[in-house]
């Protein structure tokens, strides 16, 4: 069996990695990564690929400018011919990105099967062009693999066949939970003089492709009133867009009361989130390792909504909410309650997606 699996973003390799090894060890002869970015957004990516144990992509379209529409025509374009070239019998597609959106048009019009990782998440801002592109794929794929139960009633009131939803958990969560003994022997808090369980980490993406996009400006204020009141060390990670978001923005001053971490590799960042006593995000990722990983998160902008079995109650703050931060990280803090683990978040999501996935193939050849 050949399965070829389209990534529109970084998130995504976070949640292909455990179902690239779980089809591997299920007997997937070949399998084929095609990522619609730029080459140099991975970089390195030799370091972020080996942590998350994927080979390079086989392809790079390199067509992650302009709007929504142009995204998806050019990576339409694209993966056509090569689809047409690899022949797969199984494409999945993971997300809200534009090219989940192309591979399912390309996938129903060459009639191979669609699996769609992260299905029936819905945000409510209906014209919203993830959103359209999370409504249009989920309904052309053959196998919906939801994280959360929940979804699965958002699938089912549009209509879709309950048959093709499966509920098998989150596969983020699965990589997070794999590499965990990894970045504990960094011993990475402890070396940086922080107390397990007493500090703060903190990451804003920056991204447009949200509803209630937050500002960094207004982020950064938030996290000093989190640090001045809360009376904690805040760690703040930095990747390569923030950081020149911060210069180009001048706001170099904001992050005098916080410690700044720039660029660190998954491993690092996990070993960070799982010693801390809160983490505060926009980053999927981050808030799904944080999660299973039974650290308290306070989850940042409106990406979230629809988001409701694996979020706290109380624990979201939209874009305009940001000036309540520090009081709802104080109480946080204060709460001696285990976050609740989600069902089905075991570390098993992706080997139930690959024998959900040959079960499909075994059933088309008989």
């Amino acid at each position: 069996m050949k399965v070829l699996h389209v990534v529109g973003s970084r998130s995504g390799f976070f949640r292909i990695s455990q179902v690239f090894r779980a089809l591997r060890a299920a007997g997937a002869e070949r399998q084929v990564i095609v990522y619609s970015g730029h080459r140099e957004d991975l970089v390195p990516h030799d370091m972020f690929l080996d942590e998350l144990g994927l080979p390079s992509p086989d392809h790079v379209l390199g067509v992650s400018t302009g709007s929504s529409t142009i995204r998806t025509g050019r990576s339409l374009i694209a993966l056509e011919s090569i689809v047409l070239r690899e022949s797969p019998d199984w494409i999945f597609a993971v997300g809200d990105v534009d090219s989940a959106l192309a591979a399912a048009l390309v996938a129903r019009k060459n009639g191979i099967p669609l699996a769609h990782l992260e299905a029936g998440l819905r945000h409510g801002h209906g014209v919203e062009e993830a959103e359209i592109n999370r409504v249009l794929t989920d309904q052309l794929s053959d196998a919906l693999y939801v994280a959360e139960p929940e979804t699965r009633d958002h699938l089912v009131g549009e209509g879709i066949d309950p048959d093709r939803i499966h509920f098998v958990g989150n596969t983020a969560a699965d990589t997070a939970l794999r590499l965990r003994s990894e970045a504990s022997s960094l011993d990475l808090p402890s070396s940086m003089g922080l107390e397990e369980g007493t500090y703060i980490v903190a990451l804003l993406t920056q991204t447009d492709s949200f509803p209630g996009v937050v500002s960094m400006e207004d982020f950064l204020s938030a996290l000093d009133g989190v640090a001045f009141e809360a009376g904690r060390p805040t760690v703040l990670v930095v990747d390569a867009p923030a950081a020149a978001s911060v210069k180009r923005e001048h706001l170099e001053d904001l992050l005098e009361p916080i410690t700044v971490v720039h660029a660190p590799s998954y491993v690092e960042l996990l070993a960070l989130v799982d010693g801390a006593g809160l983490v505060v995000t926009n980053a999927c990722e981050v808030l799904d390792s944080a999660t299973v990983l039974g650290v308290p998160c306070i989850a940042i902008g409106d990406f979230v909504l629809g988001r409701t079995g694996s979020l706290e109650p109380g624990r979201h703050l939209s874009a305009d909410e940001l000036a309540h931060l520090p009081d709802l990280a104080i109480r946080t803090l204060s709460e001696s309650s285990t976050p609740r683990i989600p069902e089905r978040w075991d570390g098993n999501s992706a080997p139930r997606i690959a024998q959900i996935t040959m079960a499909h193939r075994l059933a088309a050849v008989a």
